[in-house]
């Protein structure tokens, strides 16, 4: 049996993918930085897909933490064959000329050094079966900007270049690396939204429709198994063609 696990993977994105390997009969362990959380998803899987899953608290600004809990899964399923690096900082509206140490320090350690170091964690567990696959979530800010999420933006940017050297060094053990650019994702934030809102944001989208997490999830498990068995140091996007789209800049917050 195969086991994948995924990062923050209680709602959203992050579970939708957890569902997507679990339908495909892989066993699933997913992290919350709320144990209870992360123990009802595991369950629900369970029960809906008949699959092994067991829930981990993970703050991944904890490198020890993140090392135990590779450790335990390790011990729980036998191995690893893919992991799904999805928890984030979202840094959202955090104007560049004010950012505080603490609001760079908060995300940085999130966003890039807690995913290094689960990388890293995995990798060890991948290499010693010569065979694994590391995806990274990562997001259209890698590649463009917008007012407000300068930190965000960076640590994307960088965990790109991340899935780049990983590749180049996991090659020779059979680990693949490859990241995700995510973008136009429906999320339970967008409850938030208004249909008119919602309708302005599909009107910049040349598919003119955002992702579901089961649009992302297809993505994932494409790059996490081996049907991209040769495919390792690159980026799928899935973003409605956002990136395509010279959208107007507003000349400020918008």
């Amino acid at each position: 049996m195969s086991t994948v696990f995924i990062t923050g993977a209680t709602k959203n994105t992050g579970y939708a993918i957890a569902c997507k390997f679990a339908q495909k009969g892989f066993d699933v362990a997913i992290s919350s930085m709320v144990e209870e959380r992360a123990v009802e998803a595991a369950g629900k899987i369970s029960k809906l897909y008949g699959v092994k899953s067991k829930g981990y608290e993970l703050d991944i600004t904890d490198v020890e933490r993140i090392r135990t809990v590779f450790s335990e899964i390790k011990k729980d399923f036998g191995g690893l064959d893919t992991f799904v690096a999805n928890a984030a900082s979202l840094g959202i509206g955090q104007d560049f000329l004010k950012v505080t140490i603490d609001e760079y320090e908060e995300l940085m350690n999130t966003n890039i050094r807690g995913t290094y170091f689960c990388c890293q964690s995995a990798a060890n567990i991948m290499t010693e079966a010569k065979k694994g696959s590391i995806v990274i979530i990562s997001s259209v800010h890698s590649h463009e900007a917008i007012w407000g999420r300068s930190l965000y933006t960076a640590s994307k940017g960088a965990l790109n270049a991340l899935a780049r050297a990983m590749a180049i060094e996991l090659g020779p053990y059979n680990v693949r690396a490859n990241s995700i650019i995510a973008g136009a994702i429906k999320t339970d934030r967008w409850s938030e939204l208004t249909e008119e809102d919602i309708k302005k944001r599909r009107e910049n989208w040349p598919v003119g429709l955002e992702s579901t997490g089961e649009d992302i999830a297809n993505g994932v498990f494409y790059l996490g198994t081996d049907l991209s068995k040769t495919v390792t140091g690159t980026e799928l996007t899935i973003d409605s063609g956002v990136l395509v789209s010279l959208l107007p800049f507003k000349g400020g917050k918008h």
